[in-house]
């Protein structure tokens, strides 16, 4: 998906639009690219995951939300979306953690990200164990506040009683 973002995509827009993004700076280029990429592909994944997480309620609470006369856009407001946010939440954790490690890949059209930066990092300064380990410590710093963050969520959501409760 990648590659057809960064090199197919400026092709098939119009011609004025496509050449604009062919002539700005080549960082740039490879940054929108690989944000437009990863942000589709991610939407889809967590679109999937919220649309599982609201399948996954009984039936019986959209009916109850609809028999109390709420419209089903204030049962999924009101009663389903609150309960689904709660079955939601750990698998969006590990999404967020995969858009860090699907970055990775958007070195293959040359944006440096971290890890790639850690190689740079090496060629210039000729100490890889430094240079890793920096790009390690950033990495387990980011997963370290993302988890602890959904903790957080997760905690603040919670429904005693009710899945994943305590």
């Amino acid at each position: 998906q990648l590659f057809l973002w960064y090199f197919v995509m400026p092709e098939l827009l119009p011609e004025q639009l496509g050449n604009a993004f062919k002539q700005t700076n080549p960082i740039l280029q490879q940054f929108l690219a690989s944000m437009v990429c990863l942000a589709l592909f991610t939407s889809a994944r967590v679109a999937e995951q919220v649309r599982s997480g609201i399948n996954s309620l009984p039936p019986g609470q959209k009916n109850a939300g609809l028999a109390m006369g709420f419209t089903l856009a204030q049962t999924y407001r009101h009663v389903l979306l609150p309960m689904a946010v709660r079955l939601i939440v750990p698998p969006l954790t590990s999404e967020f953690l995969n858009i860090f490690k699907n970055s990775a890949v958007c070195s293959t059209i040359g944006l440096l990200e971290l890890a790639a930066q850690g190689r740079q990092l090496v060629d210039y300064t000729a100490q890889p164990y430094e240079s890793f380990i920096a790009v390690t410590l950033a990495y387990l710093t980011i997963n370290v506040v993302v988890m602890f963050g959904m903790r957080w969520v997760e905690a603040r959501v919670r429904v005693p009683g009710y899945i994943g409760a305590k």
